[in-house]
């Protein structure tokens, strides 16, 4: 289009010029030294054009000569990146297809000429993965490194999941701690390192790391006051009782204030205190969670607390009764705090309340040791034996108020 427009703009002058020169053809002298030389202005305008379009047509064959291996290395490097990009795409679909060896075959196979080698051989490195084979998955993540240096944490952080996937927990550790002097802050980092703690048991280190993941929020709240709860229930029951106080004070403290009323860690901290003999701390903490947190769990972990003034303890148990109602939790810790104040028949009678609201094995434990104390010892070997074939499992008689004394069924 532009040559025919070139075209016709010379034609069009050439018109013009034929008009001209014929009314007046006009006359031209050059003369230079001892030379002239004469022409018609007609002749000279047809000598300048022929002039004009042999430069022109010279200066074209010349730059075209010159550029001619550039455009050759251009269209074959246009042909490459086609060939690569047809052959990733087509392994990005075998990939999600489940044709691992295929996948991995067309990815590799010209991913050195491909645009994106990252994505390439990232993908390369997860069909490999799929496969089971982990040195050419390391050696696809290296190469893409290599390819693209500026991508390095994308890199470890697909090769810190994929070691995760494969359960290659202490490579992955390695490579989350790289990955951690590159960026410390880095959210999803700290969500892979959070998972894989929690693979490794490691739970000292998970309950250090919660203070950065709230802050960057790598996960929901929720999901990690889980993990605390979890991490710090298990380092309390790992704990020495005699020397770990100190260490049990400190992460409760830590907690937010939310959790001191969470089921998990209340239990888990008033059993420590208890084995470490802080029963009074341990009552404490029990009552403040229960007023947030109304849980049978803790209502039965009431009853093996005990403050400085048991009547007053006991009257509390009793005004829950009234307050929230009879459940056989509440009456098996009414019942153990009765017979903490040596106030036997009342333990009796809750104990047997319970029992009959939902007969538990501590109860029956519990109402065995009263049976003893008060001298019925076939009775209290009866309670015994029922409370633990309901701990087995088994199945017995339904309970009668005032007739402790019962035959287990056989399952």
């Amino acid at each position: 289009m532009k040559y025919a427009f070139y075209v016709l703009l010379v034609l069009l002058a050439a018109v013009i010029i034929a008009g001209v020169l014929h009314v007046d053809s006009g006359y031209v002298l050059l003369s230079w030294r001892n030379t002239s030389v004469e022409m018609s202005l007609g002749t000279l305008a047809v000598l300048i054009l022929v002039v004009f379009f042999g430069l022109y047509l010279l200066t074209t064959l010349v730059v075209k000569l010159w550029t001619f291996p550039r455009r050759v290395h251009e269209a074959m490097e246009r042909r490459r990146e086609a060939r690569s990009r047809r052959s990733a795409i087509r392994g990005l679909i075998d990939l999600a297809e489940g044709r691992w060896a295929d996948s991995e075959r067309h990815l590799i196979r010209h991913a050195a000429d491909s645009k994106v080698p990252l994505i390439t051989y990232i993908a390369a490195a997860r069909a490999a993965q799929m496969q089971g084979a982990h040195e050419r998955r390391d050696t696809y993540l290296r190469r893409a490194h290599e390819r693209e240096p500026a991508a390095q944490l994308a890199v470890l952080l697909t090769q810190a999941e994929l070691q995760i996937a494969h359960r290659q927990y202490e490579h992955a550790l390695a490579t989350l701690r790289r990955l951690q002097e590159l960026d410390p802050n880095h959210a999803y980092g700290l969500k892979l390192l959070a998972r894989l703690y929690r693979k490794l048991g490691d739970w000292q280190a998970l309950h250090a790391l919660v203070p950065k993941l709230r802050d960057t929020r790598a996960l929901p709240r929720m999901e990690i006051d889980r993990l605390e709860t979890h991490a710090v229930c298990v380092l309390l029951e790992r704990l020495d009782s005699s020397s770990g106080a100190p260490q049990a004070e400190a992460m409760w403290n830590a907690l937010p204030r939310r959790q001191h009323s969470d089921a998990g860690i209340v239990r888990a901290y008033a059993q420590f205190l208890l084995k470490s003999g802080e029963s009074k701390t341990a009552e404490s903490v029990v009552r403040e969670a229960l007023k947030a947190n109304w849980d049978d769990e803790l209502i039965l972990l009431y009853g093996q607390t005990r403050s400085d003034d048991p009547v007053r303890q006991l009257a509390r148990a009793e005004e829950w009764l009234v307050e929230k109602g009879e459940s056989a939790a509440l009456l098996l810790t009414a019942g153990r705090l009765c017979a903490a104040a040596r106030l036997w028949g009342k333990a009796r009678s809750y104990l047997e309340s319970s029992i009959v609201l939902g007969a538990r094995p501590e109860a029956y434990e519990e109402l065995g040791r009263l049976l003893k104390t008060l001298g019925e010892p076939e009775h209290a070997m009866q309670a015994f034996s029922d409370g633990l074939a309901l701990s087995l499992g088994q199945k017995i008689k339904a309970f009668t108020p005032g007739k402790p004394r019962l035959r287990r069924v056989r399952s």
